[in-house]
C-alpha cells in the first residue's frame, strides 16, 4: 500500500516596527537560538534562523496537524516575553 509523505516549509519573517533598527547584535544570535528552541519547543523542526537588526527570518518545517496562525502566535508570544525578561527593555508588541 503506498504512503503518504507531507512536507511543509514556511519561511517566516517578523519586522520591528517601522523596520527600527531594534535587535542589537549584543543579544542577536542568542536571540536566534532562544527561536530555534522555541521551535523545537512547539514541535516544529527549525531549518534556519537568522536575521539582522530590524528583521528576523525563519525557515521552520511543520506538521500538516500544525495549526500556522497558533504557531506563530505562540512563537511570537514566546520571543517577546524573551526579549523583555533578557534585555530588560520593553517586550516587542505585535499587530493581532
Amino acid at each position: 500500500m503506498p504512503s503518504t509523505y507531507t512536507s511543509l516549509l514556511y519561511h517566516l519573517v517578523f519586522a520591528t516596527r517601522n523596520r527600527e533598527p531594534l535587535i542589537p547584535s549584543a543579544w542577536r544570535a542568542r536571540w536566534h537560538d532562544y527561536l530555534g528552541g522555541t521551535v523545537r519547543g512547539l514541535g516544529a523542526l527549525p531549518q534556519g534562523v537568522g536575521g539582522v537588526a530590524d528583521h528576523v527570518h525563519l525557515l521552520v518545517a511543520l506538521k500538516p496537524t500544525h495549526c500556522l496562525s497558533d504557531f506563530v502566535r505562540e512563537l511570537k508570544k514566546a520571543s517577546s516575553l524573551w526579549v523583555a525578561d533578557t534585555t530588560g527593555g520593553p517586550a516587542f508588541r505585535y499587530l493581532d
